[in-house]
């Protein structure tokens, strides 16, 4: 029962590591290497999925062992919990390297958003604009049919380049919102 133990303390010592050192240890350990693997979760080989592999394997044989008495169950019980919390811990971890990407939204989604003026437009000209879209603030060159002074609520209406944008004044719709004037 001891060795069951001694596996599960390396399981945990490496889950703190790898909680620590994050994913320096992945690829000390070659586990990165994994990434071209898209038939299989590529995550599961992370440290942390080693890790839980490790633990569940040393804690659920030394449950199975004290369970049975029988070292053939106590190892495909390890078997069993080892794989089940590898691969939890595994996908857990993906989720949150995922869950931490925010990218940003392209020019064209922000079509119908609302922004303000934050550098007047003159007619025919360009000014600037700021908008809260996506959880990021954004600042693009505008232009507009009309001059429009810092501080009015505009909708842009259209994209004229990564970072330029075609705006209407809010008022200018009046009722009609900015799909109904999109569509016209």
């Amino acid at each position: 029962m001891t060795i069951f133990f001694a596996i599960g303390g390396i399981g945990i010592a490496l889950l703190l590591v790898a909680l620590f050192v994050g994913d320096v240890l992945d690829g000390a350990l070659g586990l990165d290497g994994f990434a071209h693997l898209d038939a299989l979760d590529s995550d599961v080989f992370s440290t942390a999925g080693v890790a839980g592999l490790l633990g569940g394997f040393g804690f659920g044989g030394a449950i199975g062992l004290e369970l049975t008495g029988l070292m053939p169950i106590a190892i495909g019980v390890g078997l069993v919990v080892g794989v089940l919390l590898g691969w939890g811990a595994g996908r857990l971890t993906g989720l949150l390297r995922r869950q931490g990407t925010d990218v940003a939204p392209s020019t064209a989604s922000l079509i119908g958003a609302e922004a303000q003026v934050i550098t007047a437009i003159p007619e025919g000209g360009y000014g600037q604009i700021r908008l809260q879209y996506g959880g990021h603030t954004h600042t693009l060159n505008a232009k507009g049919p009309v001059a429009l002074d810092a501080g009015t609520r505009v909708w842009i209406c259209g994209v004229l380049s990564a970072t330029s944008v075609e705006v209407l004044p809010v008022d200018a719709l009046g009722s009609a919102g900015p799909s109904d004037v999109l569509e016209v």
